[in-house]
């Protein structure tokens, strides 16, 4: 068989604009693993808050969190990745935001912090407002006066910087980038994630397909947004959503229906058109 891994990405990708797998995603993906392909999920947020979805899904498939900084199957709670900022980063990015007057959001893989007080108080409802599926699985989140006393506190794995202004959201993409040991991507329109050097999604999927002994070339990859790029680009055959941004849509190998009309469902069963005879 060609390929025998596939990565997919949550957000407007797996899930539909309600945060929900449909049943012909769902169905397709069981189907396929019980032939003997393997898949993982692909997120920016923090693997716990996929929990949901993975056993939904109803197969034992690992997790790739916070844009790469963790590799997890939390079935059987095993890390497999995990690349947490460095402190001496971690206090750049500190520096910037404190002198730069922004808020911002950092994350343990147990625990969110903010030194925005309605942050804290929202930060859930920001990140599922436009969902109807409720988590049952989710993440304590605490008001931090002094981020620096995080740095000691706690292994952050990333960083997230929220502004609904695309002018504000280039200039500090533009400006966090050149703090030393730290990689930054959109992993929304409106939202910078932060994480350690060298840590994507896309380097996230080579490990763990060399862990399976998978090459390259017998990979596919699902997303929509930017931080899916490198796994895209990747992946043997890299698949673009419909409703994707152009950056992704122009690096990938094919483009399939939208998140609400079963595109991840629509592709594969076109890849793997031999074993749904």
């Amino acid at each position: 068989m060609k390929y025998k891994l596939v990565a997919i990405d949550c957000d407007n990708t797996l899930l539909n604009s309600k945060g929900h797998i449909t049943e012909e995603n769902k169905e397709t993906i069981q189907y396929l693993k019980s032939k003997g392909i393997e898949f993982i999920v692909a997120t920016g947020r923090n693997d716990i808050l996929v929990a949901d979805y993975v056993e939904e899904l109803g197969i034992n498939a690992p997790i790739i969190g916070c844009n790469g900084a963790s590799i997890r199957n939390l079935n059987e709670d095993k890390m497999l990745s995990y690349t947490p900022i460095s402190k001496e980063s971690l206090k750049c990015i500190f520096d910037y935001c404190i002198k730069n007057n922004i808020p911002f959001r950092a994350f343990s893989m147990k625990k969110g912090y903010s030194n925005d007080k309605k942050s804290v108080e929202e930060v859930l409802k920001q990140i599922l407002a436009k969902y109807t599926k409720v988590l049952k699985t989710t993440m304590p989140y605490e008001y931090v006066e002094n981020p620096y006393e995080l740095v000691e506190k706690d292994e952050i794995v990333k960083v997230v910087i929220v502004n609904n202004d695309p002018i504000y959201i280039k200039k500090y993409q533009s400006e966090v980038k050149n703090i030393d040991g730290i990689d930054i991507c959109r992993s929304a329109r409106n939202c910078l994630d932060i994480v350690a050097s060298g840590v994507s999604k896309g380097n996230a999927l080579k490990t763990y397909s060399e862990i399976l002994g998978i090459s390259q070339k017998e990979i596919i990859s699902f997303g929509d947004s930017e931080n899916d790029l490198s796994m895209i680009q990747y992946a043997g055959m890299g698949i673009a959503m419909e409703n994707g941004e152009e950056i992704l849509k122009s690096a990938s190998d094919m483009i399939t229906l939208t998140n609400d009309n079963n595109g991840v469902s629509y592709a594969l069963k076109k890849i793997f058109a031999e074993l749904f005879i």
